[in-house]
């Protein structure tokens, strides 16, 4: 607990403004990535082919997507848990 220099507290406001915020969302996503590890391949698989593409038209948007996608069912339920 910090003390003023007038020897006062702060108060439970000015302590929180004074934690730095951590986004549950990064924390829960790092544990989630095991879950979607099918999805993250069939992306990086995209992703090899579109370098080797000479149209340039190839994408991976769907992919990505579904990874994206899988990332979140995962941390949603959890995260609004946190939240409550």
């Amino acid at each position: 607990c910090s003390v003023r220099t007038d020897g006062s507290h702060p108060s439970t406001a000015e302590m929180a403004e004074e934690e730095e915020l951590v986004d549950q969302r990064d924390e829960l996503e790092e544990k989630c990535k095991p879950q979607c590890v099918k999805q993250m391949l069939a992306y990086q698989a995209c992703a090899e082919r579109v370098e080797k593409d000479t149209t340039g038209e190839a994408h991976c948007t769907g992919q990505y997507f579904d990874y994206l996608a899988c990332l979140d069912k995962c941390v949603a339920p959890k995260l609004f848990d946190k939240l409550k």
